[in-house]
């Protein structure tokens, strides 16, 4: 299947609560079978109350490339209050935390250093930028951020000479 038919198919199929519905074969066929990662219930903290968004971590997944987004998958996924508190206690200063840093889980990193969030209530993707203390929107929710992971895995492997 054509990228075009792939993206087309993407974009017109239903929604689950998501901006997008992406078939998990999408994932798999892109980034192969061990590199999208799903996690469990016991893995999300009880702040992720959005329901859509449990679903599709759970469900579809994330994918890790090792080369753009580097995932939390040592360890059940922390709160942004919670991965300073138990994984950075000994950062020095401690950084100014965003408001809801309660409600905003750490999914991982992306390769510039910048922590991934996702707030738990409203599903919105964003990044956090230690060394400026903010907090960046970046997609309207997961699904977004995957399909922007495919694209981008795409668009480098189709300029890589083989």
């Amino acid at each position: 299947m054509s990228t075009t038919c792939t993206a087309a198919a993407v974009i017109t199929r239903p929604s689950s609560g998501l901006a997008l519905d992406l078939p998990v074969r999408l994932l798999r066929q892109e980034f192969g079978q061990g590199r999208v990662v799903r996690f469990e219930e016991v893995d999300f903290p009880a702040t992720l109350t959005h329901g859509p968004t449990r679903r599709f971590l759970r469900d579809t997944g994330l994918p890790e490339d090792g080369f753009l987004l580097h995932l939390d998958t040592e360890v059940s996924l922390p709160t942004l209050a919670e991965f300073y508190a138990e994984e950075q206690p000994d950062a020095c200063p401690p950084p100014a935390l965003p408001p809801r840093a309660d409600r905003l889980i750490r999914l991982g990193r992306l390769v510039d250093g910048n922590s991934l969030l996702v707030d738990g209530t409203t599903g919105r993707v964003g990044l956090w930028d230690e060394s400026r203390a903010a907090v960046s929107p970046l997609a309207k929710d997961v699904s977004v951020l995957t399909l922007t992971l495919w694209l981008l895995h795409r668009s480098l492997r189709a300029r890589t000479p083989r």
